[in-house]
Parts: structure tokens; C-alpha cells; sequence
């Protein structure tokens, strides 16, 4: 199985779901609307961390370099 980037995944699933259902999706308060919140609010979190990540893990690397 191929690697597959889940933030990408995540936005592909919302944006299918607003081409399937356009009508419900700029809904909040249904079912296919409140998935493509949820979508969109995991898709930015995991990027969020991810660049949380990678800063903490360059700064860890600095604070090991010698002087």
C-alpha cells in the first residue's frame, strides 16, 4: 500500500462530499456539512502539528550542535 499524505486524503473527502451533496454541505447543522467541518478542522490540525513537529525537531537538532 502506498503512502498516502492524510491531510491531502482529508481534503479530498470534504471536497467530494461538497460535490456530492452541495446543497447539504454549506450546512453546519447536517450530517455531510458537519463532515466536511470535521474534514477540514483534522486536515488543519494535523498540518498544524506537523509544522509544530518539524520547527521542535530543527530546534532540538540546533540545541545539540556543538558550539
Amino acid at each position: 500500500m502506498q503512502d498516502e499524505d492524510i491531510v491531502e486524503r482529508l481534503r479530498r473527502r470534504a471536497a467530494k462530499a461538497r460535490d456530492r451533496f452541495p446543497d447539504q454541505a454549506s450546512d453546519p447543522a447536517s450530517l455531510v456539512g458537519n463532515l466536511v467541518q470535521d474534514y477540514e478542522a483534522a486536515a488543519d490540525e494535523i498540518a498544524r502539528l506537523r509544522t509544530a513537529l518539524k520547527d521542535l525537531a530543527r530546534q532540538s537538532l540546533r540545541a545539540m550542535q556543538p558550539e
